[in-house]
């Protein structure tokens, strides 16, 4: 037993070291994941709404206009803040919730969060992208995996890559799994984390955007007219060629929705209710909204539907809310411009507004 001990405490050590270098690893700084969730990290007592979501949550969702529009409805003093990101996906949207939720946010009423569709596939070609690892501790890790055999097909550029891979060859959701998983190991060693680390200890790392001072002035909100992140000027230059395409793309809605299935068996109902949970846990209400992003949402017309996850907002819908429907308030296809946004938040407030009066949530009307 002695002959054990040295390799013993080489081994707690070793797991000591290595959990201070997980808690060291800086969050990713693309699309304004770590300043944001940073910022609502310190400021989780300072609001009373949280908007949780992608870009179109990002650019879409202006938490003052939001606020200054309650107010004149009868709810004065209601703070939000919008934690969209671009690219967040409901497994990461989710991870990112908890570490908030975990700080006890004392004066946090109501979390609304952006079509939680919990898609388990990894999209990106580089698979171990720091978007990727940093949301793969072991719950998100394995909800993802308890997700898969709910999707019907891979991605299709990987579907030869899964094919060809040892475990694919039984079943590519194999081999998905197998990426899930080496991503959990990537998080848990923070392998490939050392260079980040160095030079967050120095303090010479890449200056964070959107700064603090400009998450503070906008309550998280990001002008996609003035954003310089790569590939939004493209976007709008892409939608500007393409114009003549969005009187279709709202159209083809409708119909597509009408024919959504039933959820059993398409849809990680687990995963949503686990959601759910966490929220109501730290004394919070959860709503579920779909952004107006010019596409079809069957999964969230099937959930608003079932009704078992409470009223869905579906802002997507052009008969239900035409007053996003024109062209000129898209910077793109799937996002508002600065106009556009107030109008959608001043919409979202009157929308929110009637929610609170119909679940008899309306005593906080003066």
């Amino acid at each position: 037993m002695r002959s054990l001990l040295p390799a013993l405490t080489f081994g707690v050590g070793l797991a000591a070291v290595n959990q201070v270098m997980v808690t060291l690893a800086p969050l990713p700084a693309a699309a304004g994941l770590r300043s944001k969730v940073e910022f609502a990290l310190e400021h989780a007592d300072d609001y009373d709404v949280l908007f949780i979501g992608s870009s179109a949550t990002m650019y879409g969702l202006r938490p003052e206009v939001f606020s200054e529009e309650l107010e004149r409805l009868g709810y004065p003093g209601v703070r939000a803040f919008n934690l969209g990101v671009g690219g967040m996906g409901s497994f990461e949207a989710a991870h990112v919730l908890r570490r908030v939720l975990d700080e006890d946010p004392e004066r946090l009423a109501w979390v609304l969060y952006e079509e939680p569709l919990f898609d388990p596939l990894l999209w990106y070609p580089d698979v171990h992208n720091p978007r990727y690892v940093h949301w793969h501790d072991g719950r998100s890790t394995l909800d993802a995996i308890d997700a898969l055999p709910l999707v019907d097909a891979p991605p299709g550029h990987k579907e030869a890559e899964y094919a060809e891979d040892w475990l694919g060859r039984f079943d590519w959701r194999l081999a998905v799994a197998k990426e899930h998983l080496d991503l959990w190991f990537w998080r848990a060693s923070a392998l490939g984390r050392g260079v980040e680390m160095v030079n967050e200890l120095l303090d010479q790392g890449p200056a964070i955007q959107p700064t603090a001072a400009d998450l503070a002035l906008q309550d998280g909100w990001v002008d996609i007219g003035v954003d310089a992140q790569p590939g939004v000027r493209q976007a709008h230059e892409r939608f500007l060629e393409r114009r003549d395409q969005w009187a279709q793309r709202l159209a083809d809605i409708s119909a597509t929705e009408a024919a959504a299935g039933p959820l059993d068996g398409a849809y990680d109902l687990a995963s949503l209710e686990g959601l759910l949970a966490d929220i109501r846990a730290a004394g919070a209400e959860p709503l579920l909204y779909v952004a107006p992003r010019g596409l079809a949402s069957p999964q969230m017309a099937s959930l608003a539907a079932r009704g078992s996850a409470g009223e869905v907002l579906r802002f997507n819908l052009p008969d239900r809310y035409p007053e996003l429907n024109p062209i000129d308030l898209r910077w793109d296809f799937s996002h508002l411009n600065a106009e556009g946004a107030a109008i959608w938040s001043r919409l979202f407030a009157r929308e929110f507004a009637r929610h609170l009066e119909a679940s008899g949530a309306s005593a906080r009307k003066r």
